[in-house]
């Protein structure tokens, strides 16, 4: 691999539990690192801020396996810093990464939505030490990792902890989420979010896979999901926010559905009304924002 130069590994971060930490991608994205007797386990890569094999590596040397929960551009940014990446074959189609120029953009509307919870005047500002000119890199240079297939229902032994992979689409088509048998969490990447978009697979299909999930929920005591826009860094998600997704998915097959107009978590106005592709269908229940593509 390429040498990833005096990128920054000053990621924020908490150590959830012993072996187990969230990764900040500042304010941008949440990545996951599971630690097990031999192996270790990051879970997604971000938007390709910093040196974040370096940061892991300042955690752990064990070998490393990285899996992605999606292939969006907030998701697989820093894949090209690794050997070898597990994703979902039907998101294999997806860059990695995108171009700059949109991971640029992304970044800063992410990182202000992040941060709207703080509120005036810290969402105007960066707070972290880094430098989006600098941080931000095309990886043109380095090769594309090799990419292995998850599939449902896969399991990965890490030495005296095991992780489940379940399908999950919805938010892509191959969105998948991890189940931390051992210690008892849930890793949703994007399947689980207060503000959520969907329409990757039918309502039908990404109900009875959120529904599937929720089945599971005697096995995992908390969800953690891909990023920290309603929770604090490290906590899990409320109880409400699956349960909420999964309401509004019943009202909308059941045709109790109203589109209404909200506040945009992206800094400004945006009109939330019924309508094709690109302007998206937009839900509220509760604090959950759904948004979904469709005619």
């Amino acid at each position: 691999m390429a040498g990833t130069g005096a990128l920054t590994k000053l990621y924020p971060m908490v150590q959830i539990k012993k072996g187990t930490w969230e990764i900040d991608e500042f304010d941008v994205a949440s990545m996951f690192l599971l630690e097990g007797a031999e192996r270790a386990m990051l879970i997604d890569t971000g938007m390709g801020i910093g040196d974040l094999r370096g940061a892991v590596e300042m955690i752990t040397d064990k070998p490393l396996i990285v899996v992605h929960s999606h292939g969006h551009i907030d998701h697989t940014g820093n894949a090209r810093q690794f050997d070898e990446v597990w994703i979902h074959p039907a998101d294999r189609n997806m860059p990695m990464p995108d171009a700059l120029e949109r991971r640029r953009r992304d970044t800063e509307c992410i990182a202000q939505r992040q941060k709207g919870s703080i509120g005036a005047p810290y969402n105007l500002f960066n707070l972290y030490p880094y430098d989006i000119d600098t941080d931000l890199r095309d990886p043109a240079d380095r090769p594309v990792p090799a990419i292995r297939d998850l599939y449902d229902g896969q399991r990965f032994d890490l030495g005296g902890r095991t992780v489940a992979v379940y399908e999950c689409p919805g938010h892509t088509a191959g969105e998948v989420v991890f189940l931390d048998e051992t210690e008892r969490m849930l890793f949703a990447g994007d399947a689980v979010n207060f503000n959520l978009l969907l329409g990757a697979a039918p309502p039908e299909v990404t109900l009875e896979a959120l529904k599937r999930i929720r089945g599971l929920a005697d096995r995992y005591d908390g969800i953690w999901n891909g990023h920290h826009d309603f929770r604090a860094l490290g906590a899990p998600l409320d109880g409400d926010c699956l349960e909420n997704i999964i309401a509004i998915l019943e009202d909308v097959l059941a045709g109790r559905a109203s589109f209404c107009e909200c506040p945009s978590f992206w800094g400004q106005p945006l009109p939330l009304r019924r309508g094709p592709r690109p302007q998206p269908n937009c839900l509220r229940r509760g604090r959950n924002f759904v948004q979904f593509y469709g005619d």
